[in-house]
């Protein structure tokens, strides 16, 4: 699927754009209505044969009910359905398996991850709701694809924004027509406005452009549009925060685009690509995909380009793969490392 977007926070632009990636009106049909309608006789009969307190908003979930629920009401049930409404409402394969329908240990668990909105242990008239209210279901998709553990946020990375700055300033005269600058795996985006502040503030406007890229289509229209249906709070902080930037006249050309980093280059190359909370943590540690992803970094990278790459997890104890040999994998990919005060850096060969 090719998606690009050039940011915008008009309401109009949005909803047309939403278009493009969501199936507007209901999707009830008499099909869906007997799987809903078997799914929920199922769960009637877990509930009049479990011996425990059903799952209400505050119930502490122990092993049991947990164990007992799998038993009873394995999560595979409720899941093929919601994987069903979910797909049957998106334009394009969303990336369920990463998500809590799939991380999930049983039933309860999920209710417990995504209340307020499973706000009942019977998933029936939930499902109901989702395929035929069209707004129910752009809440949900977002809130299950942009839930708060997968972080985000600004200034999660202020050392490396301070070096950043010193480095665009002590290196102006080598692009004298702007800078190229590629946010890699940018998630909901924040760290690509934020990374287009700094060329603002350093005096690369004109000339110059910021692009995120993300696997995600859900991801990257959040971060294009400022769009979280599921968090209203964080949607006015975010566009808070960006709104100056985007009606700023020197501030760099701004794009959204899908991308994994282990793909063939898209575009032109840049001088400047971050890979902020990738690589070597949780989600990207398998020895032949770090090496996939590095790879794909450095050919995203022009002659005498620089990779830029941290990873907070935790303050470090999700980390899988020690800096050493990130570090090492740069050096297989012919770039040279740069010592930096936060994470890590190579310069590719000129």
């Amino acid at each position: 699927m090719q998606l690009s977007f050039v940011p915008t926070i008009d309401g109009a632009e949005t909803r047309l754009r939403l278009e493009r990636l969501l199936v507007p009106g209901s999707l009830l049909d008499p099909a869906l209505e007997r799987r809903i309608a078997r799914l929920g006789g199922a769960f009637e009969s877990y509930a009049a044969g479990y011996p425990l307190p059903l799952w209400a908003p505050g119930l502490a979930v122990s092993n049991e009910m947990r164990g007992l629920t799998e038993a009873l009401f394995p999560l595979e049930q409720p899941r093929a359905v919601f994987e069903m409404v979910l797909r049957r409402g998106c334009r394009f394969s969303p990336l369920l398996s990463a998500s809590y329908l799939h991380g999930s240990a049983s039933w309860i668990d999920l209710l417990q991850k995504l209340w307020p909105l499973l706000p009942c242990a019977d998933p029936a008239p939930v499902l109901r709701r989702l395929a035929e209210d069209e707004a129910e279901r752009t809440t949900f998709l977002f809130a299950l694809m942009l839930p708060q553990h997968f972080g985000g946020g600004f200034d999660r990375y202020p050392v490396q924004t301070r070096w950043l700055s010193l480095w665009l300033r002590a290196n102006a005269g080598r692009f004298p027509h702007g800078i190229r600058v590629l946010d890699a795996a940018c998630g909901s985006g924040e760290g690509t406005y934020q990374a287009a502040q700094v060329l603002a503030d350093a005096g690369f406007g004109a000339g110059s452009s910021v692009h995120g890229s993300t696997l995600e289509p859900i991801e990257l229209f959040a971060a294009a549009h400022m769009y979280f249906p599921h968090a209203a709070e964080r949607e006015r902080e975010y566009r808070g925060r960006v709104g100056s930037l985007l009606c700023h006249p020197a501030a760099p050309a701004l794009e959204f685009y899908l991308d994994r980093v282990d793909a063939p280059l898209q575009r032109a190359p840049y001088d400047l690509v971050l890979c902020n909370g990738l690589l070597g943590g949780p989600l990207l540690h398998d020895p032949v995909e770090l090496a996939a992803a590095f790879a794909g970094l450095a050919a995203r990278l022009a002659p005498g380009g620089l990779l830029v790459a941290a990873d907070r997890f935790h303050a470090g104890w999700r980390q899988r793969v020690p800096n050493e040999e990130l570090v090492d994998r740069m050096r297989a990919c012919r770039l040279t490392p740069l010592e930096i005060p936060e994470g890590i850096a190579g310069i590719k060969a000129s």
